[in-house]
């Protein structure tokens, strides 16, 4: 069996994305959701009520009582931190891996997810896209899922990657490509299929690294995520040695027609949103 077929492998292996996650961000989708639609899926899933629950009662919003109805913490969080505590959520535990590979960055793998779905989120905002917001926030954090099934094959060969990167000779997909003859995205876009993930989410995932190389109809949430990505690493979000090896970066900034008082205003709002955002999830920012 070649490596290829091991990782395939693995793939098939994956347990499903969850059901009520998935369920749950169709109906965030609609604009005018019925919030009784919402809490007959969640209440399903008693781990999720019981995080709902929890964020609702937390120190972070302060309440004068606690709230113990379900369908009171839906329509007090309202859809924007319902999304990001739910799929941040799931994806926590997908990120969540032995330490072997990749996964020696497991944290820092999981924080750069996070940061650049919240980067994403905010670009979204500034430059007033209309992409739905759970589509963004999904592929973006998410982009690197394929590095989780690969880590349990790269732990000899990640010696390899290392030193082409940090040599300035290949980016990290470059060098994977060239060690393994594929790279993680070509991975996370078969994760993502296997997932039952829209057309858009899968192409984001394939091409983050490649935006240019993306179908038409989805090639903006593609370069989307790669500039979030980008920026994520840029403030200190990175992901071990494929932060020293980012392209396209510049091309991207130029397309998207971002300047330098537009990055002053994004990184600003970034970290307001990423403090925002690790305090719904969780997880400490720094």
């Amino acid at each position: 069996m070649s490596l290829m077929e091991e990782v395939i492998a693995a793939v098939d292996e994956m347990p499903p994305f969850p059901q009520v996650v998935h369920k749950a961000m169709q109906v965030l989708s609609e604009p005018e959701y019925e919030v009784s639609s919402l809490v007959d899926i969640l209440k399903v899933d008693q781990a999720v009520t019981a995080n709902i629950l929890k964020l609702c009662n937390s120190a972070y919003f302060g309440l004068p009582r606690k709230v113990s109805s379900l369908k009171e913490a839906v329509v007090y969080l309202g859809a924007d931190q319902l999304r990001q505590l739910l799929l941040s959520g799931a994806a926590s535990k997908i990120y969540e891996k032995p330490n072997e590979g990749y996964a020696v960055f497991a944290d820092e793998l999981w924080r750069h997810a996070l940061a650049t779905a919240v980067m994403a989120q905010v670009l979204r905002r500034h430059l007033r896209l209309k992409i739905d917001e759970n589509m963004i926030f999904t592929a973006a954090l998410l982009h690197d899922v394929g590095k989780v099934v690969l880590s349990a094959f790269v732990s000899d060969k990640y010696r390899a990657i290392e030193p082409l990167v940090e040599s300035g000779e290949r980016s990290f997909q470059e060098a994977e490509k060239e060690i393994l003859g594929f790279d993680h995205a070509e991975i996370g876009a078969k994760i993502a299929e296997k997932w039952d993930f829209p057309p858009a989410i899968i192409a984001a995932i394939a091409f983050h690294h490649e935006p240019f190389r993306s179908p038409k109809e989805f090639r903006l949430l593609a370069e989307l995520v790669a500039l979030a990505n980008n920026l994520a690493v840029m403030v200190g979000y990175g992901t071990g040695v494929d932060g020293l090896a980012c392209r396209g970066h510049g091309l991207l900034l130029e397309k998207l027609k971002l300047g330098e008082r537009d990055m002053e205003e994004l990184l600003l709002l970034f970290q307001i949103e990423m403090e925002k955002t690790c305090d719904i999830a969780g997880v400490g920012n720094g």
